[in-house]
């Protein structure tokens, strides 16, 4: 039977040492047309996130804003009564935070509504 000869192609590493590498053994002429590709992972960054806030003001009624942040902010009724009366009491509220267009379309949303239905209710985005 023939003997076998191993593939002439090139070499996966062994976990040796390599003698024409830096640091290999042997000591033979390291680093001479040896090329080194440096390998850098790629990591994106996670999205800056806004808070979404309305301001009081003295015409608004309860309802409406209670009704808005059930209807845009997907918050329960004892929620939304919650964050209203903060915004009530302090003057502003966070309705919730996300990442910039989402924000800006929320914002959009209430002002629109708000408009719509012939009330002065402000809403404006602030990084979080």
């Amino acid at each position: 039977m023939p003997e076998e000869k191993p593939p002439s192609g090139p070499r996966l590493p062994t976990g040796r040492p390599d003698p024409a590498r830096p640091g290999g053994a042997g000591g033979g002429d390291a680093g001479q047309g040896t090329v080194v590709a440096e390998r850098r992972v790629a990591r994106t960054k996670p999205p800056s996130l806004y808070q979404v806030v309305m301001l009081n003001d003295d015409y608004t009624p309860m309802e409406f804003v209670v009704m808005v942040l059930q209807q845009y902010f997907q918050r329960d009724l004892e929620t939304a009564t919650q964050i209203m009366l903060k915004i009530h009491h302090e003057g502003r509220g966070v309705c919730g935070v996300y990442p910039k267009d989402i924000a800006a379309t929320k914002v959009e949303l209430v002002l629109t509504a708000a408009r719509r239905d012939g009330h002065p209710l402000q809403c404006i985005m602030e990084a979080a």
